[in-house]
């Protein structure tokens, strides 16, 4: 008998302990419920598509319109991208289909695409608009699990947002889809210093806000200044403050460069990107599949000849390994005279550490190892770039 107790103590435990993990488990999922009135269709799906990771999450359906889909925290903590989708890439018909919100704000239609969530159950309420289709459109796609990119038209159902006032995700975005790119739906003329004056009030209004952060995150490379940044920033609650994002803010007001050892362009060693900490040291992020790339070519060639005593430039292909040896090609046809280092071994893990966001993308790093996006392309960014070069070697000959 007591063997028998033994045996009922342990599995009634084993029991308990599963049902807690369950409940655990659970607890770490986020919920969103979304209700589409008139939906003409009865599928629905959330697709993350942060960083090419193309997750699909099926909803459930729970009502006549409504669908539940549970979003595990490891996808919720590490995507910048969702949207919601009727069906993935049509080949027969060469469509794919999504679902697109209509809002109004300030007596003007805007187009909501990207979702998120905030809270660990979240909801979204719309009603049927209308169908649109966008042909000849890019539609990205997996075909025999290769990811593409095809030429297709894009089916969005549109529906009207039914808004609460709220704290939502959905809420927030709806006020400013475009937040941190200096930028609107409408292309309206305004001026850096009244997108920013709007971005503070908007953080002011919403500290605790994920799709804030995570914009400002995705766009330091937006603005104008550190200071910019900084003041921002301290604008939100600490809710955020220890994700991924809210670190990769912090990394970027710090300004320091951080070197990293890459391959060399004849793939038989490695390099540190900055050798020499006594010279201004100008990153250039490029590839061989890039034409504004290729076109800065002749500008970063006046840069070199005009500054090649005070400052080393250094080549950082992002180019996929397959594609190097188009990458060789461009530097032995263009003469290029300065270091290539090869980043394809973690293209990914490289392009996060240094903020590269589109190329090409340029690092001043400074002798002391402070450092700053620089757009060369513009020419007062250029004569700034003489400026401090050429001040600075100045200062420090003089002191010398």
């Amino acid at each position: 008998m007591k063997y028998f107790k033994t045996i009922i103590l342990i599995i009634t435990t084993i029991g308990c302990s599963i049902n807690i993990n369950a409940q655990q488990k659970t607890l770490k999922d986020y919920k969103l419920l979304v209700t589409l009135e008139n939906a003409p269709f009865d599928t629905l799906y959330l697709f993350d598509y942060t960083d090419n990771r193309n997750i699909q999450l099926p909803g459930k359906k729970k009502g006549p319109f409504t669908w539940e889909i549970i979003i595990p925290d490891s996808i919720v903590n590490n995507s910048e991208n969702m949207i919601l989708k009727v069906r993935d890439y049509d080949p027969i018909n060469n469509t794919t289909t999504n679902i697109r919100f209509i809002t109004s704000q300030n007596k003007r239609i805007i187009p909501i695409a990207n979702i998120g969530v905030e809270d660990r159950v979240n909801y979204i309420h719309a009603r049927y608009k209308e169908k649109t289709v966008f042909t000849g459109d890019i539609i990205s796609t997996k075909i025999n699990n290769k990811d593409t990119s095809i030429m297709g038209d894009l089916i969005c159902e549109d529906f009207d947002l039914m808004l609460q006032n709220d704290n939502s995700d959905i809420t927030i975005r709806a006020k400013d889809p475009y937040f941190s790119w200096f930028n609107n739906y409408y292309n309206e003329k305004k001026s850096y210093e009244q997108y920013l004056t709007s971005y503070k009030s908007f953080v002011k209004t919403y500290p605790d806000s994920r799709y804030l952060i995570s914009g400002l995150a995705s766009n330091l490379n937006n603005y104008r200044s550190v200071e910019d940044i900084k003041i921002l920033y301290s604008l939100f609650s600490e809710k955020h403050k220890h994700t991924q994002w809210a670190k990769k803010i912090e990394s970027f007001i710090s300004r320091k460069f951080e070197n990293s050892s890459l391959s060399t362009l004849d793939q038989k060693g490695h390099e540190e990107v900055i050798q020499d900490q006594s010279k201004f040291n100008l990153i250039v992020f490029t590839a061989s599949w890039c034409a504004p790339c290729l076109e800065e070519i002749p500008l970063l060639k006046d840069i070199h000849n005009d500054l090649d005593q005070n400052l080393i430039i250094t080549y950082i292909s992002i180019d996929e390994q397959k594609n190097i040896p188009a990458f060789k090609k461009v530097i032995t046809e263009h003469n290029i005279a300065w270091r290539s280092l090869l980043a394809y071994e973690d293209n990914k893990k490289i392009k996060e550490k240094y903020f590269v966001n589109g190329i090409p993308h340029c690092i001043l790093v400074y002798p002391n190892g402070d450092m700053e996006s620089i757009e060369i392309r513009h020419p007062d960014k250029k004569t700034r770039l003489y400026k401090i070069v050429n001040n600075n070697m100045e200062l420090k000959y003089n002191n010398d």
